[in-house]
């Protein structure tokens, strides 16, 4: 499964999220997204105060959290009456109030009448609420919570502050208690959990003393020069990557397939992230597939910059040479184009000038150069076994791998035997089109189109003695777990201790000479075969019969780093080494949506 981290810089990522989940469904990839949680505007703002500046602010972790329960269950949100629904809306619920005792009132009634929830939940969501005001059913209330106005207030703004509060003034901890209540993996992560507010400093030395001027302050002629990380004492502080964290970030970015940084506003949002200790290297390092999304129009705190200008500025805190920049030839003029020295791709992500992306485009354009898709491609050829389909998988794998083979239009070529690649593709394979069907390391072939049972050798050349059956079959460890594969391949099965089993079959096999080999398969099995047979000779054997151009041919597997498919990375075609079942589906999605736009 591809694990992908992204780092969030507000709207941006949210429309990257539920592109991934429109295209690919949810479930069949791993996103963490990362964020800072230095807001410091309305109700966060207000809640980071009510506890005397000893939290972050929660309102990116709390958008985060609930774009991901609504990809989680999207089908249970449709029904307006479900669980699901409600509990959505109660934590986007927002309301005025006159003054601290009337929010707290009309907040404890809502809960009380809110008959959906269980009540565990209720009860805990009542006890954050009257911790957050104090000590409200006596009359007695935080002296900061009286300074507060009460307009378009986050309610669930409040449970997450009140349990940072309640958790050592931790928002991780919050984070974790809140993705337990709202059933959802904990999927968003702090860059650190350290304290701290942000300010910045303008080329004339003005101090923008709020994160939320910074936001909005439009001012080409004094723009934005740096920005810093205050303590609660007023000083500078810049903390190190998951300081404070137990759930580890540099954890996610060493073992992440792909890294994405958002379109966002990049002094607010995204440069704090950057600027933490350890970040530029840990990027710089990782083994990840980069890619950074250029904003469609200028922002507030960047008005005047072209592109070029704001990569620039992120240079210094991001090392800009391995990552694709993406680029929207629909955006305005300043944003539409980079320096050659940039990875860059160009793409029309949006309607004419709109500030947002299209998510769907934007996902596709990253994955298309994630697989390198191109139009050099004109065949796919693909493994079965942990490649299209797993045999061992779980029913949510079994249902991708069936998905996997309705997709797929190109050849199959396994190398497994013939029994089990003709059930399974007789069944699920229903876009073969009659073409030839490749088993037993590619030497047995057949259609779905002749009867069972029905097949040809590619090439009799690698045909093994036909005594030798009979004679593993003398050893007790072997009777009856010998099979015959079409006079190509004998498969030894089910077995235990195959190392030692492997050793008395490499001696029986030295009765017929050198030209003759046994291999671990499976998870129970050993193989044996002609030593000049594997799938890179049968695929070379196939390119040669048919005719076709080796580098037009894009071939897809799961051994391809490593086990029987290393063969195939000297037979001149392209090749696409995927982890599992999940990681196929993403790319037969990709590549069915760019077969269907060209």
């Amino acid at each position: 499964m591809i694990k992908i981290v992204l780092f969030s810089g507000g709207t941006g990522s949210i429309a990257i999220q539920k592109g991934f989940a429109a295209l690919y469904g949810y479930d069949n990839y791993r996103m963490d997204v990362v964020i800072n949680a230095y807001d410091n505007g309305k109700s966060t703002g207000a809640c980071r105060k009510v506890f005397a500046g000893k939290i972050l602010g929660p309102s990116d972790l709390r958008k985060n959290q609930l774009t991901q329960y609504e990809l989680t269950y999207q089908e249970e949100i449709q029904n307006k009456s479900s669980y699901e629904a409600k509990l959505l809306d109660l934590f986007k619920l927002r309301f005025d109030a006159q003054n601290y005792a009337d929010y707290y009132r009309k907040a404890r009634t809502l809960l009380e009448g809110s008959d959906f929830l269980y009540e565990s939940s209720k009860t805990y969501f009542l006890s954050l609420l009257k911790f957050f005001f104090q000590d409200p059913e006596n009359e007695k209330y935080r002296e900061a919570v009286q300074n507060v106005d009460f307009h378009d207030f986050s309610l669930s703004n409040i449970f997450y502050a009140a349990c940072a509060a309640q958790n050592g003034y931790s928002l991780s901890e919050a984070g974790k208690k809140m993705s337990e209540i709202l059933r959802i993996e904990n999927r968003v992560h702090l860059i650190s959990d350290i304290n701290l507010y942000l300010k910045a400093e303008t080329e004339s030395g003005k101090r923008i003393g709020d994160e939320g001027d910074i936001v909005t302050w439009k001012n080409p002629k004094d723009r934005i020069r740096r920005v810093v990380l205050e303590n609660c004492f007023g000083n500078e502080f810049v903390p190190t990557v998951d300081e404070r964290n137990i759930d580890k970030v540099s954890r996610l970015i060493c073992d992440a397939d792909l890294i994405i940084f958002s379109s966002g506003t990049q002094w607010s949002s995204l440069i704090p992230t950057y600027m933490h200790k350890g970040f530029r290297d840990l990027i710089r390092d990782a083994k990840a597939k980069k890619y950074l999304v250029m904003n469609n129009v200028e922002d507030y705190d960047m008005t005047g910059l072209s592109a070029n200008e704001v990569l620039e500025i992120i240079s210094k805190y991001l090392d800009l040479d391995d990552v694709t920049i993406l680029l929207n030839d629909n955006a305005a003029e300043s944003m539409r184009h980079v320096d050659v020295k940039y990875r860059q791709i160009h793409e029309k992500l949006s309607m004419p000038q709109s500030r947002e992306h299209i998510p769907e485009a934007i996902v596709s354009a990253i994955m298309r150069n994630y697989f390198q898709i191109s139009g050099h491609i004109s065949r796919l050829i693909s493994d079965l076994d942990g490649t299209l389909w797993d045999e061992y998988g779980d029913s949510h794998t079994k249902v991708v791998g069936s998905e996997n083979l309705a997709l797929f239009r190109g050849t199959v070529f396994s190398g497994n035997s013939y029994d089990h690649v003709y059930v399974v593709t007789k069944e699920y394979f229903t876009h073969h089109d009659g073409g030839k069907i490749y088993c037993d390391y590619g030497n047995t072939f057949f259609t779905l189109n002749e009867d069972e049972g029905d097949m040809h050798t590619l090439n009799d050349a690698f045909a093994l003695p036909c005594d030798m059956v009979a004679e593993i079959e003398k050893d007790a460890d072997f009777a009856g777990k010998v099979i015959n594969r079409e006079g190509s391949v004998i498969t030894v099965k089910p077995l235990t201790d195959r190392e030692e089993k492997l050793s008395k079959i490499h001696r029986i096999l030295k009765k017929y000479g050198d030209d003759y080999k046994a291999n671990l398969a499976g998870r129970t099995s050993i193989d044996i075969m002609n030593r000049g047979l594997d799938k890179a000779a049968s695929l070379k054997f196939v390119i040669s019969l048919e005719g076709w151009e080796p580098d037009s041919i894009l071939y897809i597997g799961n051994e391809l780093t490593k086990g029987h498919e290393v063969c195939i990375l000297g037979c001149g075609v392209r090749t696409l080494a995927v982890e599992d079942v999940f990681e196929t589906n993403l790319f037969l999605k990709t590549w069915a949506k760019w077969k269907r736009e060209t």
